[in-house]
């Protein structure tokens, strides 16, 4: 790292930490090992051309793509394939071989001071994070967008400030080692808590304040309470450079006796018959064709997007959790509980005798500590097999569904509507098997690519229509691998490779390329 981002980053570590636990903790290098524990994987990759250090935000390309760095990239080139090199799908992914190259090291719009990262957007001051939008002083970190800053070891969070080691948050000031929260502020290792403020250690709570291990305090009592247990973890991290996460202070068993608790909800009832019609819609305005079922595909749907693991909860329902997700994917499963399930479990309290000394504290979780990898708010309908909505609907077995309607199988869907098979899309429709992309519209396998409509397979594009096969192509149209061709003859090869795509996914259920693998031309 740089002396000037070093510098910056260090200073707001110390600032961050005096905040969070009233003195500054060592130099931020000193802590870079535990404070990268929860990134998702990532790839490390070497320039082709320079042997630059490349880093890519997902680690799904094969070992033998050619990688570029961002920064050493010429946009636009011209492939110049001839007409026998894109008569079918392998002939391209043959000429490719030796051409295309994927990249990494993207640092996009109004960023500076950025090392170590990719798709960093319009960001200051990053260091070792993937996927950082409108966000400063961001250290081992992804998925932070909306104005956060002042951030170390976390994740998945919008609009958050001075956190550390904290996933899966919107609206956040002041917390440590706590996940599945939002709107609050001063939580210590918390969980799905919702409209809290001054928490320590507790699970299941809404618009609740100054509670520790589920049970509330009057103002001066949590005053006295929070000030030793946060010097003991304080003294802790100092001397050992670390400490557990939450998932890991609880044992990974059901706890010794169940709790009983009532639950009064109805289920929901869902409708398969509306998640196949919305399928059958975009995958008609995507392939041109009527599909096979969505449960026919499902298993191609599902290739490089986050899947999700059945687990019966101990009072015997059912819910899931994320594969692959960083720390998310490490919840205990025994303790797995529905949403509802853990907002009445948050009735249950420790008695003040539990709260004396951190260790003792910590002892008595396996009564109170039970994760739920799922949240609903909004107005949702017709989820099936999804556990974390938000304002959706018509969801199928996806993960993270907010502000969408008809998706399936797909995780992180941000303001989207005929989704399938993506993983992180935002602001698109009608796309299937498209990954860390925004405004899209009727696309296949585009991965990190802006602003692209009617277009299949493409890296690290903006701006493009009607293109296919394409690599750090910036605006144009009629293109296939990034070649140029007369809008008659694009469109009868494009009818001609929409049309073997299609008849090869009715036969075999998947198709033999995805967009993370035809740039290395061989299979």
């Amino acid at each position: 790292m740089t002396g000037k981002l070093y510098e910056n980053l260090n200073r707001i570590w110390h600032s961050t930490c005096k905040v969070l636990f009233g003195a500054e903790l060592d130099e931020l290098a000193e802590y870079e090992e535990w404070l990268a524990e929860y990134l998702p994987k990532s790839a490390v990759r070497k320039s082709h051309t320079s042997g630059k250090e490349v880093i890519v935000a997902r680690d799904l390309y094969p070992q033998d793509a050619r990688f570029v760095s961002a920064d050493e990239l010429s946009l636009n080139k011209n492939y110049a394939l001839n007409i026998n090199e894109i008569k079918d799908i392998d002939s391209i992914a043959g000429a490719l071989r030796e051409k295309c190259e994927y990249t990494g090291n993207r640092f996009l719009g109004n960023s500076s001071f950025v090392e170590s990262s990719d798709i960093v957007i319009d960001s200051q001051y990053v260091y070792g994070s993937t996927n950082i939008e409108q966000s400063s002083y961001i250290y081992s970190s992804y998925m932070m967008r909306r104005g956060s800053k002042n951030v170390f070891g976390s994740g998945w969070t919008a609009n958050g400030e001075f956190l550390l080691r904290v996933v899966a948050g919107i609206n956040l000031h002041r917390c440590f080692e706590s996940h599945f929260v939002s709107d609050s502020s001063d939580l210590y290792f918390c969980f799905n808590c919702d409209g809290c403020h001054d928490m320590m250690f507790s699970f299941g709570q809404k618009n609740k304040n100054r509670m520790i291990g589920n049970l509330a305090l009057p103002k001066e009592k949590y005053a006295q309470i929070k000030a030793k247990l946060v010097s003991e973890v304080f003294e802790k991290i100092k001397k050992e450079k670390r400490f557990d996460s939450l998932y890991a202070l609880v044992p990974d068993k059901a706890p010794a006796e169940i709790p009983r608790i009532e639950m009064t909800g109805k289920k929901k009832e869902t409708d398969m018959r509306a998640v196949e019609k919305a399928f059958a819609s975009a995958f008609e305005v995507v392939m041109k064709r009527k599909p096979p079922g969505i449960t026919e595909l499902e298993e191609w749907l599902c290739r490089d997007t986050i899947g999700l693991e059945e687990v019966r909860t101990p009072f015997g329902d059912e819910t899931q959790v994320p594969l692959d997700f960083g720390i998310v994917s490490e919840m205990p499963r025994r303790r797995l509980v529905t949403i509802e399930e853990s907002f009445e479990l948050g009735k249950i309290a420790l008695e003040e005798k539990s709260l004396s000394g951190l260790d003792k504290l910590v002892a008595a979780l396996d009564k109170i500590a039970f994760f739920s990898a799922g949240y609903e708010t909004g107005e949702n309908w017709n989820i099936i097999k999804s556990p974390l909505i938000l304002h959706s609907a018509n969801v199928y077995k996806g993960y993270e569904s907010t502000y969408s309607e008809n998706t399936g199988l797909t995780s992180l869907s941000l303001h989207s509507k005929y989704v399938y098979g993506c993983n992180r899309i935002i602001d698109s429709q009608f796309c299937l098997k498209c990954y860390n992309s925004l405004y899209l519209a009727r696309c296949l396998e585009l991965d990190g690519c802006t602003n692209c409509s009617d277009s299949y397979f493409l890296h690290n594009c903006e701006g493009l229509n009607d293109a296919m096969f394409c690599f750090n192509l910036k605006g144009g149209r009629f293109k296939i691998g990034n070649t140029e061709l007369p809008r008659e003859k694009y469109s009868k090869v494009k009818e001609s490779l929409i049309e073997q795509m299609a008849s090869e996914l009715e036969r075999n259920k998947t198709l033999r390329w995805s967009i993370y693998d035809i740039g290395a031309g061989a299979k």
